[in-house]
């Protein structure tokens, strides 16, 4: 085989024994279109690609200049291209060929310069590539993002991104959102998370110096987004995630700015590098405050519901014991009466029958009490007070009105008077007259009825509120049981104490605290 010989001049191969044919075949193979263009842009050189995919002929094309091939944006694109290639060497830009019927076909255009042996530029060697195919996957992937982006939206989802080695995170606009901050403002560091912008703070510390940058200074220390415990239990959740390669997950609350606290999740995988250590952890992160507060409500209804079981067992055990002894006192004084005929046994026989028939209502009126669901309106507490003391037999007991004509709480008229009405006739009937009861107006929302009376027994306040608790031989002990289920439905609460003259308290809190 006789030796060949190649001379590279300028960007050009030249070789004698070269065949023009064999060069020919090798440009047409070439599944992109080849181009050479003179530094004016006209045309040189070209593969059949070109006018296979233009529609030109060969004679128009070489009549053409590589402008003619763009409109728009496009010519000025392609434009730019070209004087970048004749002035730094080499471009890689993209354009809209427009065919000879006026179709358009994105393509990848890279140019790199031809020079004569001198260095001057002589014109353009270049490939055009189309990328149709690639244009539309890149548009099934904008959409698809698209997609994913509102259903995330719609969730409260953001998506971050922490970068182990540096501690860098990185967090899309919705997990900006959650947490607070205003699109770009996050510092982007794992210490922000927790912290807050501070505009006075003029000087970075030295651990936030390298990523504080040159606008507002962000201090790690400024854990008030999220509370420390909360922090810190998060950091001990992520680190065991690093460190196991196990999936990372915590709910934290958020305290923005200006806004309600929040709950968060966050999820979270840990990736690695080549040599197989972690290397980042990608997750996600979801508002789930109404979660957590069904969460609670379901809670609440729980510990209502258990404490409605403890008191109808309370319930049960009254009925059988406190039933039962008035019911063992007739029934013996029956006998007596029987063979007797003594005046005195049929009394004592009649006032336990009316004991149990005392007893019998008040229970009836307690197990209501239980599932009670208040119609409410405005009531006006003052007038209610008074009507419930001339529906109450206080005999020679007085009463003392402080609240204003004006007050007001919303609830059910006939349910309220009864709290009254329980609370004087609690008021009269466990103390000796003289006895002045007074009701009044409580700081913060709601309304008190004290006595000068002895005041409460000596035991927990909140005992006096059970099933069955009387230091009267003659009460039935369901009467501030009553009141407290008929307070605790209008979703009030109830307190006992002593008094300013040594009686007893009851101070009824309507703003739920």
């Amino acid at each position: 085989m006789p030796e060949k010989n190649f001379s590279y001049d300028g960007n050009i191969i030249n070789s004698a024994e070269w065949d023009r044919d064999f060069i020919e075949a090798s440009l047409n193979a070439i599944p992109d279109i080849f181009y050479v263009v003179d530094t004016d842009g006209d045309f040189q050189r070209w593969n059949d690609k070109l006018p296979q995919r233009t529609g030109y002929t060969d004679e128009e094309i070489g009549t053409m200049n590589a402008l003619e091939f763009f409109t728009g944006d496009d010519r000025e694109t392609i434009e730019s291209s070209i004087e970048t290639v004749l002035q730094t060497g080499e471009d890689i830009t993209e354009a809209e060929i427009t065919t000879k019927e006026q179709h358009t076909i994105p393509h990848e255009f890279r140019g790199v310069r031809q020079t004569d042996a001198a260095g001057t530029p002589t014109g353009i060697i270049g490939i055009g590539r189309d990328i149709t195919t690639r244009k539309y996957r890149e548009e099934e992937l904008k959409a698809l993002n698209t997609r994913f982006d509102l259903a995330l939206s719609q969730t409260d989802t953001g998506i971050w991104e922490l970068d182990i080695a540096s501690g860098t995170v990185r967090w899309d606009t919705t997990s900006e959102r959650l947490f607070g901050y205003d699109p770009g403002e996050f510092p982007g560091t794992y210490v922000g998370v927790g912290s807050r912008v501070t505009e006075s703070d003029t000087e970075p510390s030295a651990e936030t110096a390298d990523t504080a940058g040159s606008g507002p200074k962000y201090r790690p220390e400024y854990g008030d987004r999220i509370p420390d415990e909360d922090l810190d239990r998060v950091s001990e959740q992520l680190e065991h995630a690093i460190k196991t390669g196990e999936q990372y997950q915590a709910d934290f609350r958020v305290q923005p700015p200006n806004e309600p606290q929040r709950w968060i999740q966050a999820r979270g995988v840990v990736e690695y590098d080549h040599d197989g250590q972690p290397d980042r952890v990608l997750g996600v992160q979801t508002d789930i405050t109404a979660q957590k507060e069904r969460e609670r409500e379901l809670e609440r209804t729980k510990q209502t519901l258990e404490q409605k079981n403890e008191r109808l067992n309370q319930f049960a055990a009254t009925v059988s014991h406190d039933l039962r002894n008035p019911l063992e006192i007739a029934q013996g004084y029956l006998d007596v009466a029987r063979e007797t005929g003594e005046e005195d046994a049929f009394d004592t026989l009649e006032r336990s029958l009316d004991r149990m028939e005392s007893m019998i209502d008040e229970l009836l009126a307690l197990a209501r009490t239980e599932t009670i669901d208040p119609e409410t309106e405005p009531v006006r507490v003052a007038d209610l007070v008074a009507t419930a003391w001339e529906t109450t037999q206080t005999g020679t007991a007085e009463l003392a009105c402080d609240l204003p004509d004006s007050m007001t709480v919303v609830a059910e008229q006939s349910l309220l008077k009864n709290v009254f009405e329980n609370l004087f006739r609690n008021a009269v009937e466990h103390n000796e007259s003289p006895v002045t009861v007074t009701v009044g107006e409580l700081d913060g929302g709601g309304f008190y009825i004290e006595d000068t009376g002895s005041g409460l027994p000596e035991t927990d306040d909140q005992s006096v509120f059970a099933q069955g608790f009387t230091t009267n031989d003659s009460g039935t002990g369901f009467g501030l049981a009553i009141t407290r289920n008929l307070i605790e439905a209008h979703g009030w609460t109830i307190t006992a104490t002593a008094s300013a003259a040594g009686g007893a308290r009851f101070e009824i809190r309507t703003d739920g605290s």
